[in-house]
């Protein structure tokens, strides 16, 4: 940011993506309908650029274009120039994305989007060099003002395919619930395991817990072992790899290699709310202590550095600082050197692989776990205990070193939506780890309600001391699951008649009964070009994944039949999506598996206890207990739509359990 230019009308929104591009010489408007008045009484096309504050590629064609002045000369006289921030609008980001998708064949941020003057796109892309983004805006405009009608007719049929490529999924079928199914479904899904380094076998390499998740459950449910393995490869493996902070805590945005080694170094407030959970059950579960570390860092790097004074979660931090991309987090030989004592460096030069002139690019080393404690001990000639010391000692320094340099800059936005996900982890760490995270998570349960929550309706975003934008069905479905989670660490009813009465105005604002799905966006939002629903599950599962979640689990609760037929019509359409990319489904796979396997809600009641967390860690997910003090002891199960027999000891519940699983 050049701040000895003047601003532009960017200068008075709360965005910190759009403060930065506030002092550019590109005269950016911020969304809305006098930017888009502004172009129609110019008759000008509209650049339509979206990106985010921690977006590394973003950054860069700022510095390179959007301060230039002469590209800014270029772009000012040929185009209306409008700044998006993704995560403030996600539903303009997914309609113009999909119109780069259908474009390009790829998508990306930053996401420049050229549009005729009613908002129908006409040219996509992401980044672009400088003398090549010149060219394509000179060219655009110069064919535009020649030929008008050329643009009108390619739009009027891009539009056609547009809406094609959004058009709700028809029921080819009836959806087939049985466990040969299940197996085909997981069978497909891992045909491009990756068995060296977990995950799918692709760079760049992204942790998508959503389809751990569906792995693990599909593994409690059915016994096989490939999922097993594949779950502990997968979580292992990103540990101990650099995608991983070991100094700090806390995951980077994907690794840029098949490895997990050399991270994208942003850091965003969804991925790491999903994994708490995530490594915090895989905990429960296995009682590895590597599993328990991480998630207790990450929660500890998410409160030290993410979390706001006054309650909410920020969305996250850059991956630059000083212009350099992981600058922040990575060493060069020399600072080692300087930082740590003869001893030390022999320790984390085995340890991380630390070489004289990087084991990265620009002579830096990545901190990460290159051999495993034993071979280090062999190499170091080094006992356990003195393996554990030096481990403490070597990041505690370098830790302190840190705090002397510039810090990434910080996503000060806390999102309704993403702070649901931390909720929802938070809880889970409660459970799984320490109850002392449950009242952590009840504070931020207390703060969301207070504050991004006004007359049942919740609204997206809260900066600068202001509370904003009505919320999308994201943020609603994701916040529902919140509670309902926060309620099952607690027992508390309140937190599930919050998520009953959210639920409940979801369906009101989104549901769409004539097409069976739930709209991103409210029936009396601002009409975009496009209206989207949100069904493929990516690092944060889709709004209509969640949302089924959220009303199966309240079908459960208060056997309200609407809230199961709604659920009902929302999973049948997937059965192809399903069977064909279940990596592309996986919580829609995930929720096959509990119809197929079959869900359980146990009721404690009388002086009977619950057992402990991690003897329920062994259950898929989906199974819930509570506790009420009424009514004759016992432990009553009900699955689906039938109930049985109360039993009176645990064990009989475990019976009867892994006979309702098995059951064909």
């Amino acid at each position: 940011m050049n701040s000895n230019n003047p601003p532009n009308a960017l200068i008075s929104c709360k965005s910190p993506y759009l403060q930065q591009h506030a002092y550019n010489p590109v005269e950016w408007q911020p969304w809305g309908d006098a930017s888009w008045t502004m172009a129609k009484s110019q008759n000008k096309l509209v650049l339509v650029s979206i990106g985010y504050s921690t977006c590394h590629w973003c950054h860069v064609m700022e510095r390179e274009s959007f301060e230039d002045h002469q590209t800014a000369e270029i772009m000012n006289l040929a185009l209306i120039n409008i700044k998006v921030d993704r995560e403030e609008r996600p539903d303009i980001d997914m309609v113009y994305m999909d119109a780069c998708q259908l474009m390009t064949g790829r998508g990306g941020w930053p996401l420049n989007v050229i549009c005729l003057p009613d908002g129908r796109p006409i040219y996509a892309g992401t980044y672009f060099q400088k003398p090549q983004w010149q060219q394509i805006v000179l060219q655009l405009s110069t064919q535009y003002q020649s030929d008008p009608e050329k643009f009108l007719e390619y739009a009027d049929k891009f539009m056609d395919e547009l809406n094609k490529m959004n058009a709700q999924p028809k029921v080819l079928g009836n959806l087939q619930i049985s466990k040969m199914m299940a197996a085909e479904i997981f069978a497909k899904y891992a045909e491009d395991i990756d068995w060296e380094e977990g995950a799918k076998k692709r760079a760049p390499k992204f942790p998508v817990p959503i389809q751990f998740e569906y792995t693990f459950d599909y593994f409690l449910a059915s016994n096989d072992p490939t999922a097993k393995d594949y779950l502990q490869l997968s979580l292992l493996k990103m540990a101990n790899g650099g995608i991983y902070d070991h100094v700090r805590g806390g995951f980077y945005r994907y690794s840029t290699d098949a490895k997990w080694f050399a991270p994208h170094f942003e850091k965003m407030l969804y991925d790491n709310a999903q994994l708490i959970g995530l490594y915090s059950r895989a905990f429960a579960w296995s009682q590895a202590d590597i599993f328990k570390q991480v998630a207790e860092q990450t929660i500890d790097f998410c409160i030290r550095e993410l979390k706001d004074k006054n309650g909410g979660f920020y969305s996250g931090l850059d991956a630059d600082s000083d212009g350099i991309e992981g600058k922040y987090y990575t060493f060069t030989s020399q600072e080692l050197k300087e930082t740590l004592n003869e001893k030390e460096l022999e320790w984390l030069t085995h340890w991380s692989n630390i070489k004289e002139d990087g084991n990265w690019e620009h002579e830096l080393n990545i901190i990460h776990v290159n051999k495993a404690p034993l071979q280090v001990l062999e190499d170091v000639k080094i006992s356990a205990e003195e393996y554990h010391s030096l481990k403490f000692s070597v990041l505690g320094k370098l830790f302190n070193a840190q705090a002397t340099r510039n810090r990434p800059s910080l996503d000060y936005k806390i999102i309704a939506s993403w702070n649901g996900l931390m909720l929802k982890g938070l809880c889970q760490a409660g459970k799984f780890l320490n109850l002392q995270y449950i009242q952590e998570a009840i504070e931020l349960g207390n703060w969301i309600k207070s504050t991004l929550i006004k007359d049942h309706k919740i609204y997206r975003i809260h900066a600068q001391g202001e509370t904003y934008t009505e919320g999308f069905l994201e943020d609603y479905a994701s916040v529902s699951l919140g509670y309902i989670e926060l309620f099952k660490a607690t027992l508390d009813d309140k937190w599930l008649k919050f998520a009953q009465e959210l639920a409940d105005r979801a369906i009101e604002l989104f549901y769409q009964k004539d097409q069976g799905i739930f709209n991103f966006t409210s029936s009396d939002a601002e009409k975009l070009i496009i209206k989207k629903s949100d069904s493929t599950d990516d690092v944060i599962p889709g709004s209509n994944t969640l949302m089924s979640e959220v009303l199966y689990f309240l079908f459960t609760q208060t056997s309200q039949i609407e809230y199961k037929e709604i659920f009902d019509i929302l999973i049948k359409p997937m059965a192809q999506h399903i069977e064909k990319f279940p990596g592309w489904y996986s919580g829609w796979a995930r929720l096959h598996n509990m119809l197929t396997y079959g869900d359980a809600h146990i009721i404690v009641r009388g002086d009977l206890q619950i057992p402990p967390n991690d003897q329920l860690a062994h259950f898929p997910s989906w199974m819930s207990i509570t506790k009420e003090n009424s009514g004759q002891e016992g432990y009553y199960i009900c699955s689906g739509d039938r109930c049985f027999e109360p039993v009176q000891s645990w064990e009989q519940v475990e019976e009867l359990l892994d006979e309702l699983f098995s059951a064909d």
